[in-house]
């Protein structure tokens, strides 16, 4: 799945506009495309799961913001660059492994209606 549909990581009721970052946009994009009634379900799993992918979630940020930083610094440092890019390409990864389980406990909670709808909203590229 590669966090193939990425992730569904807030937890609130109805559908949300797509802002934010990362995690937290997939997860909008995809909660908006299931059905009202297979949403509890789904953010339920990812509730339940939290502990299985939550480090790796915050070795990903922490690595995102060292990314930021680096981008921003005065003078500028490639090196610096490259290497916090490369760390968080390595966090990235690691934060994949941890949630793709999540998400086929996710999908397979969800209604055929649903699975196919975020198929479908996929193909679409929302």
């Amino acid at each position: 799945m590669n966090l193939v549909l990425g992730s569904l990581f807030v937890f609130g009721g109805g559908p949300r506009e797509h802002r934010g970052r990362g995690l937290d946009r997939l997860v909008g994009r995809i909660e908006a495309a299931l059905p009202a009634e297979d949403r509890p379900r789904f953010r339920a799993v990812l509730e339940a799961e939290r502990d299985s992918y939550a480090p790796q979630l915050a070795a990903l940020r922490a690595a995102s913001g060292t990314v930021d930083e680096a981008t921003a610094r005065e003078p500028f440092d490639a090196a610096a660059l490259k290497a916090a890019l490369d760390a968080w390409t390595e966090r990235w990864a690691a934060f994949n492994v941890a949630f793709n389980g999540t998400m086929v406990q996710a999908m397979q909670a969800v209604s055929p209606t649903g699975r196919a709808q975020i198929a479908a909203a996929r193909r679409q590229g929302r």
